[in-house]
């Protein structure tokens, strides 16, 4: 308790089968110096007991199977991730810590109280590197490049941006990390409960064990799908789909408002928007697997639509007022903000 005490040190949960023979060893040893009146013998400073502590840490983490992982950033898909990983009970994927910067506090305090002792909070970036064999980047586009150039990794760490608008090309110039360790993923919140479409590129080699390792753990957090992206290209048409999520939203709340507005109760409105949307995706995703994932699954729903009947007709509305070119459109100008092309904002002169 002393030595803890003095020399500041926090000995890992994760690593005390390892590390408790170690340990005892020195507090007998300077336990009994004190008692004989004697110098210890051993000629280890708190510096040195701290980096032996993080390096055995490390080093058992590769032996057992077992993962560290890091958060530069965290924000609301970091706790999400974190969540989904720390749930996930994958034998593959044994999560051993999880270390998370301080910001924002909010987030990384709700992830210490859930699951206490597996979470480890820290305003060191380089503290997290040097501890983590994964490192997820999860921070503003802004703060991209100083972030990472102020950074060492180890040829063997792994790096994941979940920066919409990074570019693989310059993750590596930043980190100095190899090709093959570096990657960038997008998914939504749904990963903290493991129903997430999580997207990865670049697509692992089919031959790289350490490569299928990172898809298959991405993959725990949507229930087993991850989607490799073939290139930097195809995942940027992929992501637009993540970046309507707040549209989709506003045609539920839209929705709940109309049914309030006619005198449902908010409660009952937002119950029944969020249960009948649910139960429309549902069908579409089991239908389109039914179906080997055929180009026109979606299209034999719209057909499903009774001709002349109520949602036929709605559907018909909406198109004649071009609702459907229009939101054909903001995914446009959402694409044109990924590639760096445009600022994202549409001509509205329409």
């Amino acid at each position: 308790h002393s030595l803890a005490k003095h020399s500041h040190i926090q000995i890992m949960k994760s690593s005390k089968s390892h590390l408790k023979f170690t340990c005892l060893f020195i507090l007998i040893e300077i336990v009994l110096s004190f008692a004989g009146g004697r110098k210890s013998s051993l000629s280890v400073t708190t510096t040195q007991l701290s980096s032996m502590l993080s390096s055995s840490a490390i080093t058992k983490t590769r032996k057992d199977g077992t993962t560290s992982i890091g958060f530069l950033g965290c924000g609301t898909i970091a706790s999400a991730i974190a969540t989904g990983l720390l749930t996930q009970t994958d034998p593959r994927h044994i999560i051993d810590l999880v270390y998370v910067t301080k910001r924002s506090e909010a987030k990384s305090s709700a992830l210490k109280d859930k699951f206490q002792d597996k979470v480890v909070i820290t305003e060191d970036m380089q503290e997290i590197v040097n501890r983590s064999d994964l490192v997820f980047l999860c921070v503003l586009p802004e703060h991209v490049e100083t972030v990472l150039k102020s950074l060492t990794f180890k040829s063997h760490q792994t790096l994941i941006s979940l920066v919409s608008t990074s570019k693989l090309s310059n993750l590596m110039e930043y980190s100095k990390l190899p090709a093959s360790n570096v990657y960038k993923m997008i998914c939504l919140p749904a990963v903290a409960e493991l129903e997430g479409t999580p997207l990865l590129v670049p697509r692992p080699p089919p031959k790289t064990s350490s490569s299928c390792n990172i898809s298959s753990l991405v993959g725990t957090l949507g229930g087993g799908t991850c989607i490799e992206c073939e290139n930097e290209e195809i995942m940027e048409a992929m992501m637009v789909t993540t970046c309507m999520m707040g549209s989709v939203y506003e045609l539920m709340r839209t929705t709940r408002d109309f049914l309030v507005e006619k005198g449902v109760s908010a409660e009952d409105a937002n119950h029944v928007v969020a249960r009948q949307y649910w139960g429309m995706t549902r069908d579409a995703l089991t239908k389109s697997q039914m179906d080997g994932c055929r180009e026109d699954s979606l299209d034999k729903l719209i057909q499903e639509q009774t001709p002349g009947g109520l949602n036929e007709q709605a559907l018909r509305n909406l198109d004649a007022v071009g609702v459907f070119d229009r939101y054909k459109d903001a995914m446009e100008a959402v694409l044109g903000r990924i590639q760096g092309r445009t600022d994202g904002n549409m001509n509205t002169n329409h």
